[in-house]
């Protein structure tokens, strides 16, 4: 499943930094841009984070999660 982080930042500045799932983003980035203009120095810089693989150990007991690796990308302005 992808999930996207959202760097809000004011001239340059991180204000904040929000996890988003992919059911809200879209709905989040609307809000976002409607409540912090660029015109008033605001920017979004979005990453969609997609797993690259997972880590299993398996033992007696059977198959475990060690871990997911994930690999941040960097979605488009217009997106």
């Amino acid at each position: 499943m992808n999930d996207y982080r959202i760097h809000l930042r004011r001239d340059q500045v991180l204000m904040a930094e929000i996890n988003v799932s992919q059911a809200r983003y879209v709905e989040m980035t609307r809000e976002l841009r409607q409540r912090f203009p660029a015109e008033d120095g605001f920017s979004l810089h979005i990453e969609r984070r997609r797993e690259l693989r997972r880590i299993l150990e398996q033992g007696p007991e059977g198959l475990r999660l060690l871990g997911i690796e994930y690999r941040h990308e960097e979605v488009p302005e217009h997106a």
